[in-house]
């Protein structure tokens, strides 16, 4: 357990889907958590697991064309002014994880189908595993943001993401800490 902190619940595992239309423009979806602001609890961030799913598939998709995708959970909605595609990185320090992937769909194959080359691709989650914590939300919510682009315009994908922690109560000190360098990081 961290110093200043007492643990107020077991694991919590909280899942939230997102809808992610063509085009690369980034969806932001904010998830609100039942934290008691009045009893100094935060929300102990363990593991993220974030995946997306695209409904392209190999034989629909037209030769030479790119298809990406990128996700962030952040403790804070994000400047709305990010150019589209931009979901955040993890030198942000609102950012608790970030990945994504891109891919190239090649010439057809011998047999008809366009050859598809992964190109870059992050882990899944940020660690697999729960570990002590890899983020602290003191503030009652915190914001998934994704986008979704492929060349030709027809598809769309989904964001999956999965937030483990627990609740926590802060000593008032720690509280303090926790929420102004949340609410005033840049």
């Amino acid at each position: 357990m961290l110093t200043g902190l007492k643990s107020a619940s077991d694991l919590l595992f909280i899942s939230q889907e997102l809808k992610l239309p063509d085009g690369g423009s980034a969806q932001t979806l904010e998830v609100n958590l039942p934290l008691n602001t009045l009893e100094r609890q935060i929300f102990v961030v363990t593991d993220i697991q974030a995946y997306v799913v695209d409904n392209t598939t190999q034989s629909a998709m037209d030769t030479d064309q790119d298809i990406d995708a990128s996700w962030s959970v952040s403790s804070q909605d994000l400047d709305p002014t990010l150019a589209a595609g931009e979901t955040g990185n993890i030198g942000n320090p609102r950012v608790l994880a970030a990945g994504g992937y891109k891919k190239s769909i090649g010439a057809l194959s011998t047999s008809g189908i366009p050859q598809m080359y992964r190109e870059w691709g992050t882990n899944n989650a940020t660690t697999g595993t729960p570990s002590d914590y890899i983020g602290i939300i003191a503030t009652p919510d915190y914001f998934i943001r994704g986008q979704f682009n492929i060349a030709n315009g027809t598809g769309q994908a989904f964001l999956y993401v999965r937030v483990v922690g627990y609740m926590a109560v802060a000593n008032a000190d720690t509280y303090a800490a926790l929420v102004t360098q949340e609410v005033n990081s840049q």
